[in-house]
């Protein structure tokens, strides 16, 4: 019989075990979405900059939209070297690119570990008149 009362006791520690694995889980799924979700707003904020850069480039330069759109890059904290956008006009055609990675962190006991790392490439190319 006295094998029989453990048991219940045994269940509950199992359960508090699954409890607490599965909390972390969360815990680490939930700081991954906090830290990866900016990387992809920025991302988007850029390509739609760089869209709206195509409407303006009759009047503007090269030299202009690469201002503005390095003021975004920089606004967003995304590392890259100022010559790294790429502007280029064809004809009626004007192009503009940007390659850049950011690195997943955390930082623990003083110390910081790069997770992973995302790679982007923003990058449009219109018309204008």
């Amino acid at each position: 019989m006295g094998s029989k009362s453990q048991q219940p006791g045994l269940e509950a520690g199992r359960s508090l075990w699954v409890a607490g694995i599965g909390a972390l889980a969360s815990l680490a799924a939930g700081y991954a979405v906090y830290v990866v979700v900016p990387f992809y707003y920025y991302y988007f904020d850029l390509k739609n900059q760089m869209q709206r850069a195509v409407s303006v480039a009759a009047v503007e330069t090269d030299e202009e939209i690469r201002r503005s759109l390095m003021a975004v890059v920089k606004r967003h904290g995304i590392s890259c070297g100022d010559r790294d956008l790429q502007v280029s006009r064809q004809n009626d055609t004007i192009e503009m690119s940007l390659s850049y990675s950011e690195g997943v962190k955390v930082s623990m006991f003083g110390r910081e570990a790069t997770l992973w790392t995302l790679n982007f490439d923003a990058s449009t190319r219109g018309r204008y008149k």
